[in-house]
């Protein structure tokens, strides 16, 4: 066995870590993955697990070891990405992460093309609002919502996606309309619990200045559909990205207020991928088919306040 396939299994076995599991993993057994192991520490002349009975952990030599090895072995199949990128039909896997109710509202139709027009393409897709370890979980591309991205990732934008504040007809006629963000003190609150410091709203007002108002919620969820549907019920107001409250806002469902306090800082969708990784020919294509489709979504810029990207929400919708 020659040494990269004992550094595949070296990298499996931490991972995994057990040499058992590793086994499993690669169809062999654990005996056969612990003399693969010592066969490359007899070749790096270096001791790179410690073995107790029941684990594996790695010395000092494995923890070099391993992050090396696992550059070089990304840089291998990077090398031979490039090489399938030489070829007319893109092939390959292609693993990709994207928020629940974005992915599944306004990606999942244009992804089921990407599909049938990339057969060759094998789509790995994860929908979730939790955030994931791009590098370390091997995601190729995640689209996400936000503020500018890390810089340890490139990016391209899709989309602006204005927040915004919204309540039922029902529930302003009952409970009042809040005229200013301090008002949102005395309402019932719906926070989404997946930004940090759920319980405030960061905002920008008319003439530029920024600020930030506190409030207790009486409903919370990890997921934009849920708040979407709570506040369309009429138990309270809650702060949705436009694209989860579009379609309730144009059948009447929703009301938009304080229109005049846009949240702070602006929020973009954008595709991100590692930046220091080779991006793919399929990985193009992909995020290709990704900023078409946001030239389609109501997502576009029609007019700026204070230099935040927001709709025209009466041009988008069509209300007068």
């Amino acid at each position: 066995m020659d040494r990269f396939s004992r550094l595949e299994i070296f990298l499996k076995v931490v991972e995994v870590g057990s040499f058992t599991g590793a086994g499993k993993k690669l169809n062999m057994s654990g005996s056969g993955v612990s003399k693969q192991i010592q066969n490359l520490e007899d070749q790096l002349k270096v001791k790179l697990f410690y073995r107790t009975t029941r684990s594996v952990s790695l010395t000092e030599a494995g923890e070099l070891y391993y992050k090396s090895g696992r550059n070089a072995l990304l840089n291998l199949k990077e090398a031979e990405e490039e090489l399938r990128d030489l070829q007319a039909t893109p092939t390959g896997s292609l693993k990709v992460n994207m928020p629940l109710s974005f992915g599944i509202s306004h990606l999942s139709s244009a992804i089921t093309q990407f599909a049938l027009r990339y057969p060759d393409i094998k789509l790995d897709l994860s929908f979730t609002e939790s955030k994931v370890d791009v590098v370390a979980d091997g995601f190729d591309i995640v689209v996400r919502i936000g503020s500018a991205p890390d810089s340890i990732f490139k990016s391209r934008k899709l989309a602006p996606c204005p927040i915004i504040v919204s309540a039922s007809p029902e529930y302003l006629a009952k409970n009042g309309t809040p005229h200013t963000p301090e008002d949102l003190k005395s309402h019932r609150i719906i926070t989404y619990t997946g930004k940090d410091n759920q319980n405030s709203w960061t905002y920008q007002n008319a003439d530029g200045k920024v600020s930030n108002v506190n409030f207790r919620s009486i409903m919370k969820s990890d997921n934009g559909d849920m708040n979407r549907n709570a506040v369309v019920a009429g138990v309270g107001i809650s702060i949705l990205p436009l694209f989860v409250v579009i379609d309730q806002l144009k059948r009447g469902e929703l009301t938009w207020i304080l229109r005049d306090y846009h949240s702070y800082p602006i929020w973009n969708i954008y595709a991100l991928y590692p930046a220091d990784r080779y991006l793919t020919k399929k990985a193009r294509l992909f995020i290709d088919m990704l900023i078409d489709l946001s030239k389609e979504l109501c997502l576009n810029e029609k007019s700026c306040a204070n230099k935040q990207c927001q709709i025209d929400i009466n041009a988008t919708m069509g209300l007068k």
